[in-house]
């Protein structure tokens, strides 16, 4: 199965950059961002991981990255893509966040 970033997924993985950039360095960016890939395709492989999230919204899950949420949805169909949603710290109220399938068909 394929995954693809929603467009606030992108924005989530460009601040999540930022910061780790100008804190530990690119290494450790580098690092984190392999890390964050494997688990995008670990949700690809099996998009049954993870922890459900439908009362946040229908077919919605969550994977845990190190101290990250990765939410994606779980598609209805075998054959779709897996939306990868949003990437949010841990500490964040996660219920308070939007979670668009923003992506193009």
């Amino acid at each position: 199965m394929r995954f693809r970033l929603s467009l606030q997924a992108l924005r989530d993985i460009e601040d999540i950059r930022a910061f780790t950039v100008g804190t530990w360095g690119r290494e450790q960016w580098l690092r984190y961002f392999a890390g964050l890939t494997a688990s995008f395709k670990r949700i690809a492989d099996d998009p049954s991981c993870g922890r459900p999230r439908d009362l946040i919204r229908d077919r919605m899950r969550s994977l845990t990255y190190q101290r990250h949420l990765i939410f994606f949805a779980a598609p209805a169909n075998p054959d779709d893509v897996v939306a990868i949603l949003r990437i949010i710290h841990e500490r964040r109220n996660h219920a308070a966040l939007s979670y668009h399938d923003d992506l193009d068909s």
